[in-house]
């Protein structure tokens, strides 16, 4: 079974190419430029361009692909479509896009179920047409929480959700703690190390990084080894 999210990885390349480049490529010249293997592109242009993502130009030279116009202007018909659509086409839409999406797959699910339910459809088609649908909606959740992470943190003590715009948590109304390198707010989820010498706090990445060229703490200057810091 083929890997489904370096299906969509490949494909999100691809489409971002024929966009930045704006002309037609063949699936040889993206294979060879981009060191992507030819089937495996060969089989994804096909696949766009039969569901009108992309144009298939025949020549003499063989066939080359482009981006048609109504991909940039996103109309209201590839909107509502059944058709599943590219990786890269959800992370353009809107919010209020993707929830209208969003909105259409939950109803074509339930509209498949009771056809399933009625013997309308058998059930190798039912499975497949359910899966297919639940990858689409997967997408989009993951594109509306990656935005909604975007805007909120989790607070580093008390790991409630803040606006990452307060350096105050409205829950425990403590203020976030600052990477002694970076100098930016320290959230829950990062990996924290601390001087032991005065208790400065850092990401741990960064204070690594810190120490293979300064060899001292970033607050308290004094000598500093990374196996003699301290996890927080």
């Amino acid at each position: 079974m083929p890997d489904f999210s370096e299906q969509q990885s490949l494909e999100s390349k691809i489409i971002k190419i024929l966009r930045i480049t704006n002309e037609p490529l063949s699936a040889h010249a993206l294979s060879d430029i981009y060191n992507f293997s030819y089937t495996k592109v060969k089989k994804i242009l096909k696949g766009l361009a039969s569901d009108g993502v992309v144009y298939a130009l025949e020549a003499s030279r063989g066939t080359f692909y482009f981006i048609p116009d109504k991909y940039f202007k996103r109309d209201k018909d590839m909107l509502e479509s059944e058709r599943k659509l590219p990786f890269i086409w959800y992370e353009d839409l809107s919010s209020k896009e993707l929830e209208t999406r969003k909105e259409k797959i939950l109803s074509t699910i339930s509209k498949i179920k009771k056809d399933y339910q009625k013997k309308d459809l058998g059930a190798s088609e039912y499975f497949q047409l359910i899966q297919e649908k639940n990858e689409e909606l997967m997408i989009i959740n993951q594109i509306i929480e990656d935005r909604i992470s975007k805007k909120t943190k989790k607070c580093y003590y008390c790991h409630e959700i803040i606006d990452a715009e307060n350096s105050v948590c409205s829950h425990c109304k403590k203020e976030m703690p600052v990477c002694s390198v970076c100098k930016r707010r320290i959230y829950d989820g990062a990996e924290v190390l601390a001087c032991p010498n005065c208790g400065a706090m850092a990401h741990g990445n960064h204070l690594k990084e810190w120490l293979k060229s300064i060899g001292s703490c970033p607050k308290c200057k004094q000598p500093l080894l990374e196996k003699d810091l301290i996890i927080r």
